[in-house]
């Protein structure tokens, strides 16, 4: 998790998806600038082979989010992967275990998703 300092709560590593990357390359991006790590996508597949086609790991969840500002209302959609670390070393944020997240200074969400996720993780 890393710690968000002008929100004042701790999240996961995120961002946008830049021109001509995938939602998958974008998590790998953002994931080595935000902590140093290097991550593969470990997302289940479809399995389908087609010519010319790339299947991309499906998310594990997909948040759809209502930000309101004062000027308008903007939907902000999470697409959430499982990662496994391939490199790096942690230079921002920190690790957490389940215990962690009932005192970790968050978001009700948040906290839910990250529980879900450390359960599907385990073998």
């Amino acid at each position: 998790m890393i710690y968000h300092k002008k929100l004042d709560v701790w999240l996961y590593p995120g961002g946008h998806v830049e021109p001509g990357e995938t939602p998958a390359e974008a998590v790998v991006r953002e994931f080595e600038e935000e902590t140093g790590l290097r991550v593969e996508p470990v997302g289940p597949r479809l399995g389908i082979t087609a010519p010319d086609v790339i299947e991309e790991p499906l998310p594990f969840a997909i948040m759809r989010e209502v930000v309101r500002y004062p000027s308008e209302v903007h939907l902000h959609y999470d697409l959430i992967f499982l990662v496994e670390r391939t490199g790096g070393t942690l230079r921002e944020g920190r690790w957490i275990s389940a215990d962690d997240l009932d005192v970790l200074k968050t978001y009700p969400n948040v906290r839910e998703l990250v529980r879900r996720a450390l359960g599907a993780r385990k073998p």
